[in-house]
């Protein structure tokens, strides 16, 4: 066989060799990538909070106008005048539509429960409630006294919170407090515990925030409008929100260095 083959056969192995070896290093480097390593360095948590007493500058009252009549139709009727009328009196009061909102309306059949003829309906329940959102600065008493005396029959409940934009600011400002307070905890352990802070790993800004807005339940209602009886204005006296943040950080540390 002429030497140039041979040559030839020698070197066409070695090339298939060369090129099965590249193209597996090629995948090798490929799924290294794809391989996380984990964060080896030491850490500590610890946990800021804030918390600070706010103002409520927006009020939620809820009315209902209800009334039972032996005709559907009456028992909503009835119910949809006396709710025009509060409406109208709100709105002289300077009340606008986007002050004013229906929350529901139902009506429910009444059983002849008291001589068990379950099936057999007797009077028809109307029932319509509408929300006021007003500043707490406005005049809240006169609302009500308002909507009592045009019809209004129920009054479930006052709301005082705090407004969406009011409650962004602030919650900035607590942030900031939290983390000072974490900072402030990881500063003391480090301290003691003879090591260094030296960085931020992780913040859990998904943390709790808490914010209850207090209720004023209108118990005192005589619900006799009937009489509408010139008296005294209903006295409401706006609470304080509680707003409390809750932050845990993760810090890097440095190993701790022993005596």
């Amino acid at each position: 066989m002429d030497s140039k083959f041979k040559i030839f056969y020698i070197l066409m192995p070695l090339s298939c060799l060369l090129l099965i070896l590249t193209v597996s290093a090629v995948t090798s480097l490929s799924n290294a990538e794809s391989i996380v390593i984990p964060d080896q360095k030491p850490t500590i948590t610890t946990t800021g909070t804030a918390e600070r007493d706010v103002s409520s500058d927006e009020s939620r009252i809820s009315l209902a106008v209800e009334n039972t009549n032996a005709n559907a139709n009456t028992a909503r009727k009835n119910n949809a005048d006396k709710m025009d009328e509060i409406v109208n009196v709100l709105k002289q009061a300077g009340l606008t539509e986007e002050n004013i909102t229906t929350s529901s309306f139902q009506i429910t059949p009444n059983y002849d429960y008291e001589n068990s003829n379950y099936d057999r309906i007797i009077s028809y329940t109307a029932i319509n409630k509408i929300e006021l959102k007003t500043s707490t600065n406005a005049n809240i008493s006169q609302f009500i006294d308002l909507a009592v005396n045009a019809g209004a029959n129920r009054v479930e409940n006052i709301d005082f919170v705090v407004s969406k934009k009011t409650l962004d600011k602030i919650n900035l400002e607590l942030l900031d407090q939290a983390f000072r307070s974490a900072k402030e905890k990881a500063d003391v352990l480090a301290h003691v515990g003879n090591f260094s802070i030296l960085g931020v790993k992780d913040i859990d800004t998904s943390s709790d925030t808490s914010y209850t807005p207090p209720t004023f339940f209108y118990d005192n209602f005589a619900a006799n409008t009937a009489e509408k009886a010139p008296g005294p204005s209903t006295q409401i006296i706006p609470q304080k929100n509680k707003i409390m943040i809750s932050l845990p950080v993760v810090f890097y540390i440095s190993n701790p260095v022993v005596d």
